[in-house]
């Protein structure tokens, strides 16, 4: 059911969308008439017309209580602002046809044995069931501790945040939660194709059923928008993500992608290209080819970036062993969680994957993920994963490249 009220994660209550429209009315006149509001001098028409704005704003394709996910389904392209909206005859049937919607994304379907998203059905490879959301939830943590507590690199200002914030393919929206904290007077957006993401957060963060790889109609531009593991989500990162990221964001504004490479590496050669590790990885990136979802993008984000516009596009690689393997304590300690994260997430990599494209049956399939298994406990492999981050900025109009910028 659609909540009238949310609760935040103290379960105090928050107040509903109709005082954050007020909100966001409000901050759109200090931001276009601030000689006014200082002298309290703000025009009827003025606010009339700029009620209209925020309530066309968030009634495109959107559907939402601050707080609290609601369910978004297209609903046209063009501005309807202009029309009457004829009301259902019935509150009831009005209530039960929402209902429905909301039962319908949740009717996840089951293959082998998982769940997968409703919406846009068939479109991700990766279950959406509890161990994945567990998983989803380890992989955060280890990231976390990899990146030293940091939960971006591209230079946001502390002082003076940024307003609006984009989280693409969100999972279950640990990280957009956690910047919400972090910037509590930002308004924090996060989509995904399935609504896993928990019911009590900061009011400032909203979640939202969308697929990111179809046109985005968002009508106010971002500060800041962000990507986190989403290789297998897009057929061409590249012309459905970068490049809308580009045109959603405000001049000046920070695009920014943490994304693993889809294949595993060792330095010393202890990782053989014919052990059953390194021939899952190239089974897997194969299958994902093949449904036109590939996991192999990492390497390619920072040409990516800079062919669709970015300027001051940085990179940095990081890697995260298999398992307990090295001997400094801190990636020890990271690879042991790692190697707990990539045991438990096997089934579900491999599951559609592998039945879609190989035609093998469950059974087979987890047959021949035990020897994959012992290779990612192996201490003697010393193989590990590496994951890109990479960041740019949208340049101001009529601003040139630097050297070495593009």
């Amino acid at each position: 059911m659609f909540n009238k009220r949310c609760r935040d994660r103290a379960g105090k209550k928050v107040r509903d969308r109709g005082f954050w429209q007020q909100q966001q009315q409000q901050q759109l006149i200090m931001d276009r008439h601030p000689s006014a509001v200082a002298s309290g001098q703000v025009l009827e028409s003025t606010r009339g017309q700029l009620q209209d704005e925020v309530m066309s704003a968030s009634a495109v394709s959107r559907t939402s209580t601050a707080g609290s996910f609601q369910f978004t389904f297209e609903v046209g392209q063009r501005s309807n602002q202009g029309s009457y909206i004829e009301p259902e005859a019935s509150p009831d049937e009005a209530r039960e046809s929402s209902e429905s919607l909301s039962e319908s994304v949740q009717a996840y379907p089951e293959e082998n044995g998982r769940t997968y998203h409703a919406y846009r059905a068939g479109s991700y490879a990766f279950p959406n069931d509890m161990p994945e959301r567990e998983r989803l939830s380890l992989q955060h943590n280890v990231l976390t501790r990899l990146f030293n507590g940091k939960l971006f690199f591209a230079p946001l200002n502390e002082v003076y945040p940024p307003r609006r914030i984009l989280d693409i393919a969100t999972g279950t929206g640990e990280w957009a939660i956690e910047m919400g904290d972090h910037f509590p007077q930002t308004q924090v957006t996060a989509t995904d194709l399935s609504p896993i993401q928990p019911e009590e957060v900061p009011p400032n963060v909203t979640f939202f059923v969308e697929d990111s790889s179809e046109e985005w109609e968002y009508t106010t531009p971002f500060d800041y928008i962000h990507t986190r593991v989403t290789a297998g989500c897009w057929s061409s990162f590249r012309d459905q993500i970068a490049t809308q990221a580009f045109e959603a964001l405000n001049p000046g504004g920070y695009f920014e992608s943490q994304e693993f490479d889809g294949t595993f590496s060792s330095d010393d050669g202890t990782l053989l290209p014919n052990s059953a590790l390194a021939q899952w990885s190239d089974d897997l990136c194969a299958a994902s080819e093949k449904l036109d979802r590939p996991v192999v993008m990492s390497k390619y984000l920072k040409r990516m970036y800079e062919e669709v516009g970015f300027v001051d596009v940085q990179e940095r690689v990081f890697k995260i062993p298999t398992n307990g393997w090295p001997k400094d304590a801190k990636l020890k300690e990271l690879g042991k969680i790692w190697e707990s994260n990539m045991t438990q997430g096997l089934s579900g990599f491999s599951s559609a994957l592998f039945n879609r494209v190989y035609e093998r049956t469950p059974a087979e399939i987890e047959v021949s993920l035990v020897d994959v298994r012992r290779d990612l406990s192996n201490p003697r492999i010393h193989a590990y994963s590496s994951i890109y981050v990479v960041w740019g900025r949208k340049p101001y109009p009529g601003e040139t490249w630097s050297s070495g910028s593009r």
